[in-house]
């Protein structure tokens, strides 16, 4: 009934929807594809409203790699997904007017026209650490019931599933191409290990996109400071850990007047919870687990060098010695900032689009910032709530998965990214100014890391945490904390690197 009635409303598509030709623009399969870089195919100035965008008809330049007539003969394809934070991410009942939500019901029903599919996505809890999810996966595998053709799950649960060996290769499936625009290679190529590939994300998720993080400003706070803009500061390379420290100073102000600082009434420069504490040092490039020139996966020598030490002692002095910094006593409490308290919030991306887009203030993010003149670049990294993608070592037929996963990806890049960042976040929620905003959102989008170690943390015996854990403890421990850790994780990643082998 779900098939027929998307068939019905697929000629509504081209009225709502904002990018060109979204039913066939990966329908077209060629192995020529002439890979030169691009930006999402949908664009518009600020002032510019969503509705009155006309795309420009012009054939995809990034076609779908797939064989041509590929067909599945109407078969009956199950996804299993988890209860994920965005408003949207696999599925969809019916166009609503919301660009993303009628953007992914356009990529579904694409793949279901283009390769003869009918597919089904069942959503069942899934947050990390659901062992019911989990249990999902290892039942159908222990039974071969074929009950998943290909699941998305959190990050942290398919890392776990992946150390157990759950999931296909998928590296030894035909049709995928993960050299192609629509897959995360920084995660690819981190989380290839001995030729082997067990989970991938890319534009089939829109998470991997939405859950960067990074951080927020209040532009009233930073016009009233007279403070330099954060975007002309990324832009040019200048935003640094010092600068930033800079810019908060002397910005807490005691609201309440009764002489403590307190997250719930009083006036900060920079607020975080201790969960997005995870994200300083990998956005400070510090990368926990690698593989070496022999493919070895191992702890990498950065993560054990006096620079990690330094790293550790500047974010835990700024967030436990400074009276303008606060951390946010409940994990995801966005009220300190929304209620304009706080001149930087940290928080991944999407918020933007639920908590954040009605506010009376002008709101801006950023990437978090350098931490020191070795660092080159901006770094950018998911928070743990996104989803990879996987094939069950029962699923009934790998190939027809990896066909379908391929064919969701190429629409996302086409379809829901271009939805996301050029009439999403780039027009309907910019307050600020659009050309700097969305140069900076380009930069956020190209500077996605990943880290096989954070994936793979529970299983790495806290590899990953060793120094958000630091930070949020401020134990002044890092180095002897790393020692006492370090055998018990190489241990740890050496078993598994047996059991690959």
């Amino acid at each position: 009934m779900k098939h027929d009635s998307r068939k019905l409303m697929a000629a509504l598509l081209a009225a709502i929807l904002l990018a060109g030709s979204l039913l066939t623009a990966c329908s077209e399969g060629t192995d020529n594809t002439e890979k030169t870089d691009t930006s999402a195919s949908v664009s518009a100035d600020a002032g510019t409203a969503a509705e009155e965008i006309v795309p420009e008809e012009t054939e995809p330049e990034y076609p779908l790699g797939l064989p041509e007539g590929l067909d599945y003969q109407g078969a009956a394809v199950t996804v299993l997904g988890w209860q994920h934070y965005e408003d949207v991410e696999f599925d969809t009942e019916e166009l609503n007017g919301e660009i993303v939500n009628d953007a992914i019901f356009a990529r579904n029903l694409a793949v279901e026209e283009n390769l003869n599919v009918t597919l089904t996505f069942l959503e069942e809890g899934g947050r990390s650490g659901d062992g019911n999810w989990m249990g999902l996966v290892r039942n159908s595998n222990t039974s071969g019931d074929g009950a998943y053709d290909f699941v998305a799950g959190h990050s942290s649960n398919i890392g776990s599933l992946t150390y157990s060996l759950q999931f296909q290769n998928m590296l030894d499936q035909d049709h995928f191409d993960f050299a192609a625009p629509w897959w995360r290679e920084a995660l690819t190529e981190k989380a290839t290990v001995l030729g082997k590939l067990y989970f991938a994300t890319g534009d089939i998720a829109p998470s991997s996109i939405g859950r960067s993080q990074g951080i927020f400003f209040n532009g009233k706070l930073i016009n009233d400071y007279s403070l330099e803009d954060p975007y002309e500061l990324v832009i040019s390379g200048d935003w640094t850990f010092d600068k930033m420290n800079e810019m908060c100073t002397g910005t807490y102000i005691d609201i309440n007047s009764n002489g403590k600082a307190e997250e719930k009434f009083d006036q900060f420069g920079f607020a975080i919870d201790g969960v997005q504490v995870q994200a300083i040092g990998l956005c400070s490039g510090f990368v926990s687990v690698q593989a070496d020139e022999e493919g070895i996966l191992k702890i990498t020598p950065d993560y054990l060098s006096e620079r990690a030490v330094s790293l550790v002692e500047r974010w835990s002095a700024f967030m436990h010695n400074s009276p303008d910094t606060t951390f946010i006593a409940v994990m995801d409490d966005t009220t300190v900032f929304r209620e304009g308290r706080s001149l930087f919030y940290a928080f991944p991306m999407a918020i933007i689009s639920s908590e954040l887009r009605d506010l009376e203030f002008e709101v801006g993010f950023v990437p978090f910032p350098k931490i020191d003149e070795v660092a080159q670049d901006y770094v950018v990294c998911t928070s743990n709530a996104y989803s990879l993608w996987a094939i069950p070592l029962a699923a009934k037929d790998p190939a027809m998965s990896a066909a379908i996963m391929e064919n969701m990806a190429c629409e996302g890049f086409h379809t829901v990214i271009p939805a996301i960042f050029e009439t999403s976040y780039k027009v309907k929620y910019n307050t600020t100014d659009s050309q700097l905003q969305s140069q900076v959102f380009d930069i956020v989008r190209g500077s996605l890391i990943f880290d096989l170690g954070r994936i793979m943390n529970s299983s790495f015996n806290n590899v990953f945490g060793l120094i958000p854990d630091a930070i949020n403890s401020n134990s002044g421990q890092f180095a002897s904390i790393v020692a006492k850790s370090q055998k018990g994780i190489e241990k740890k990643i050496a078993k598994w690197m047996e059991t690959l082998e």
